[in-house]
């Protein structure tokens, strides 16, 4: 059962339309994300949900609660924001107990529930300090615990780890995930960083242009994208255009300027009409285990290539389409030179068929 529904939200500024219409349901206890490039609207979908902005038409609905037109305060909700939000003249515990003193609760109380906080957060000892001597993971955790000693319904989070330097954001998406399944509180994260997004989720929204492109669970979003601006933006995906030459049962033929190619077919594809062919880099096999492989095997002609450590990533030109093929660096693996024509290939079942 839904523990937050969102029905047919819109909001426009002037005359920027910011959300168009969307629908979106979250599970109790779910980790969802929204994920979009800036200007999208998923901050002022998050945004309605906190009610710190109106909608201009469209419900939201908590438990069984109709929220739309409350006030942040009545819906339970606690949110974490990028720049933390950190009182400086106050001391980590102070910060955290900020909350539970606004709401006038006995000072033994207000220890007790600080202490358990900080342990749920890792900062136990932390107490005494202040902002300036904490490092940026320290003080988005001290946010983190001062919005939890609250036992919101439901946890928001706005882009929280934007901040932190690549290392610490690292860390940080993993301590986040394991402490909301510790917890089991329902929460919605607002994020632009694809990473972040399919490590994190139980289900994704991404979104563009203030709609939604497409909902579905991590592995299905970057596996099947159903357009092409979802497998453009997460991930890299290679598209290469080609005309649709037979269909037979579940496959179809696809021809790539005189080359054949099988593919999973998709409805709605008609004979001769063009489309757009998904594949991944890291599905792309070169050399000696593409010419191995059952599936796929075609001619590129090698643009360039570049040593990036644990991957070494080629430019290919198929058939005057560029093919981007990532290969796992293995000692003793013979690189093949610029402009030499190599075989490539990939299992017909890790494509996709797009044709918006």
């Amino acid at each position: 059962m839904s523990f937050v529904e969102m029905i047919n939200l819109s909001k426009r500024y002037g005359e920027t339309l910011a959300v168009d219409d969307i629908s979106l349901s979250v599970e109790e206890g779910e980790f969802f994300s929204l994920l979009g490039p800036s200007g999208c609207g998923k901050t002022t979908t998050l945004r309605m949900v906190a009610g710190f902005v109106r909608p201009d038409a469209g419900k939201i609905i908590i438990g069984d609660t109709d929220m739309t037109h409350l006030p942040p305060e009545k819906r339970g909700i606690g949110i974490v924001f990028q720049n933390y939000a950190i009182f400086p003249h106050m001391n980590v515990f102070d910060n955290i107990a900020f909350g539970l003193r606004m709401r006038k609760l006995p000072k033994r109380e207000i220890g007790t529930r600080v202490q358990a906080a900080l342990e749920q957060v890792n900062l136990s000892g932390y107490e005494r300090r202040y902002q300036r001597e904490m490092s940026g993971g320290e003080q988005q955790r001290v946010a983190l615990a001062r919005v939890l000693i609250t036992e919101p319904r439901i946890l928001l989070l706005d882009e929280p780890l934007s901040a932190l330097d690549k290392k610490l954001r690292e860390e940080m998406k993993y301590w986040i995930k394991e402490l909301q399944h510790e917890l089991k509180i329902t929460t919605i994260y607002v994020t632009h960083d694809q990473g972040e997004a399919l490590t994190m989720s139980d289900r994704i929204a991404v979104m563009n242009q203030a709609q939604v492109a497409q909902i579905g669970g991590p592995e299905e979003i970057y596996e099947h994208p159903t357009s092409h601006f979802v497998a453009g933006f997460i991930g890299e995906s290679n598209l290469l255009r080609a005309n649709v030459a037979a269909l037979d049962g579940e496959t179809c033929r696809l021809s790539l300027d005189g080359q054949n190619i099988e593919a999973p077919r998709c409805s709605g594809i008609e004979l001769g009409q063009e489309v757009a062919l998904v594949v991944r880099p890291e599905r792309v096999l070169v050399a000696e285990e593409a010419e191995a492989l059952g599936g796929i095997k075609l001619s590129a002609r090698v643009i360039d290539q570049s040593f990036q450590g644990s991957i070494i990533r080629y430019r290919l030109d198929l058939a005057g389409q560029t093919l981007v093929a990532e290969v796992s660096n293995r000692s003793g693996r013979p690189m093949p030179e610029q402009d030499a024509q190599i075989p490539v290939g990939w299992d017909p079942d890790s494509t996709q068929i797009l044709t918006d």
